[in-house]
């Protein structure tokens, strides 16, 4: 076979993919940056993307489910509403973390080095869990 058909099927096939994956992209581009959104401007972006991503995968059960959520939230997000609510999860992050230090002291006493491990471990979770709360309100 000569190098002529070859490239002309290349050219073709080319011609023929292109705009199909073309195509394919344009939904990523209904993706928007919410980094300088608050609070629940910043809740109804992030869910509009993932409206978008479940569009461009062809996901419409999942796109439906986003859709009821988006609706929901635009007609019971306030700013004051979602900042009580990431205040109670700090709350409860906060209490978590108490308890995980007890549990830490008591392994500690206990002298036992696996569960001093377990328990520090849990600890660090905890504290991780509590700063992701406390991140999430400055958003």
């Amino acid at each position: 076979m000569s190098v002529l058909p070859r490239l002309s099927y290349w050219v073709a096939s080319t011609v023929l993919i292109a705009p199909a994956l073309c195509a394919q992209a344009a939904p990523a581009a209904a993706i928007q940056d919410c980094s300088a959104l608050r609070s629940c401007a910043a809740k109804f972006c992030h869910i509009e993307n993932d409206i978008a991503a479940a569009q461009a995968n062809g996901n419409t059960h999942r796109e439906a489910g986003l859709r009821r959520a988006l609706s929901e939230a635009r007609g019971s997000c306030t700013d004051e509403s979602l900042r009580k609510d990431r205040l109670q999860a700090i709350d409860e992050r906060k209490e978590e973390v108490q308890e995980r230090e007890e549990e830490l002291a008591e392994a500690r006493a206990k002298g036992k080095q696996d569960k001093i491990n377990k328990a520090q471990r849990k600890l660090e979770e905890a504290q991780a869990d509590l700063k992701d709360a406390e991140d999430e309100l400055q958003r």
